[in-house]
C-alpha cells in the first residue's frame, strides 16, 4: 500500500479542500489518494485510509453522506454548488468534485435504469445542503445467485467502511420470508465483537431440538443452538470468505424452510446503530420501509 505519512495526509487535506471549495477545481476528475495493493483484505484497507480520511474530515468537517458500493467508499460532502465525492474500489481510493444538480440527477438516472451507484447509504442529517433527486425505488436482485452476491457485498463492504465512518457503530437488519411469516432471522456486524464481528440468527422455535435436528442445522451453516431456541452463526472479520460463507448460510436456509424466490423475502429494521436513516438499495431483498419521497 502507499503510505500513509503526514505530507500524505496532508495532501489528501489540500485536495479535499480545494475540491470543494476552489473557484478553479478541475470537475469531474478523480484524483488517486492512496493505492493498495493487490489482493489486501479489507481490514487492510480500512486501515490504509482511515488517516487521510480523518485528516479530511478534520479539515473540512463532517460529510453530509455516509456509505460504500460493492467495492469501495461512497462519501458526500455536498457544497451550495459541488459535491466531493470519496470513492474507489479495492486497488484504491478517490477524491473527486462534481456540479452538484447534474450529479444527483445522474445517479437518479442510473438507479432508475437499474445500476446501483452505491450499496448502501446513510443519513444521519450532515452539514451541508440537500440537492434532492433522491432515489425512491428499490430493485431486488434476480434470482438467489445475484441475491447472495448483493448480501455478501453489503457485509463485506459494511466491514470496512463501518468502522471508519461511523466508528464503534454496529449494522443490522431482520429478514422473513412471506412463506414463513413471523420467524425473524438477525443479520449483522457489530465491530465490538472481536473475532466474532459477522453474525446471523434465526428462530428456531418451532422445531424440536433433536440430535438429528442439530445435524440438519449445522449442515445448512448454522454453528449452535443457544437458550432461547435460535440458531447462530459468527464469524470473524478477519476471514476474507467471512461476507460470501454467511450470504451462503442466509440464502440456504431460506431456501430450506421454503422459500421459492427471493423476491418472497423482505429486509426490515434496518438500521446503523439505531442512528439516522440506513438505505440499502444494494442489499438484494425488498425492504421495508421503502425510501420516501425526496425531491
Amino acid at each position: 500500500m502507499t503510505d500513509t505519512t503526514g505530507t500524505v495526509r496532508h495532501d489528501a487535506a489540500d485536495l479535499a479542500e480545494s475540491l470543494l471549495t476552489h473557484d478553479d477545481a478541475d470537475l469531474d476528475r478523480p484524483f488517486t489518494i492512496l493505492t493498495h495493493r493487490q489482493a489486501s483484505s479489507l481490514v487492510e484497507r480500512r486501515e490504509a485510509l482511515r488517516p487521510l480520511y480523518e485528516a479530511i474530515v478534520a479539515r473540512i468537517g463532517p460529510p453530509t453522506l455516509l456509505g460504500g458500493t460493492a467495492h469501495g467508499p461512497s462519501v458526500r460532502w455536498h457544497g451550495s454548488e459541488r459535491i466531493l465525492l470519496l470513492s474507489g474500489d479495492h486497488g484504491e481510493a478517490l477524491l473527486s468534485a462534481h456540479e452538484a444538480a447534474a450529479f444527483v440527477q445522474e445517479e437518479y438516472s442510473r438507479f432508475d435504469s437499474g445500476s446501483l451507484p452505491y450499496t448502501w447509504q446513510l443519513d444521519r442529517h450532515g452539514p451541508g445542503h440537500d440537492h434532492g433527486w433522491t432515489f425512491n425505488g428499490h430493485a431486488a436482485a434476480n434470482g438467489w445467485a445475484q441475491t447472495e452476491e448483493h448480501l455478501a457485498q453489503i457485509l463485506a463492504s459494511w466491514a470496512e467502511h463501518m468502522p471508519l465512518q461511523a466508528p464503534g457503530d454496529w449494522v443490522s437488519f431482520k429478514l422473513w420470508a412471506s412463506r414463513d411469516w413471523g420467524r425473524t432471522m438477525i443479520v449483522s456486524y457489530q465491530p465490538s465483537q472481536t473475532s466474532r464481528e459477522f453474525c446471523a440468527v434465526i428462530d428456531d422455535r418451532g422445531h424440536e431440538q433433536t440430535p438429528e435436528r442439530a445435524a440438519q442445522m449445522r449442515a445448512t451453516g448454522w454453528q449452535d443452538l443457544d437458550d432461547t431456541g435460535s440458531w447462530y452463526t459468527r464469524l470473524p472479520e478477519t476471514d476474507p470468505t467471512a461476507p460470501a460463507t454467511l450470504a451462503r448460510l442466509i440464502v440456504t436456509d431460506l431456501r430450506a424452510r421454503g422459500t421459492v424466490s427471493s423476491h418472497e423475502v423482505t429486509a426490515w429494521d434496518i438500521s446503523a446503530g439505531d442512528h439516522g436513516k440506513l438505505w440499502v438499495p444494494g442489499i438484494g431483498v425488498d425492504v421495508h420501509p421503502r425510501r420516501g419521497e425526496h425531491f
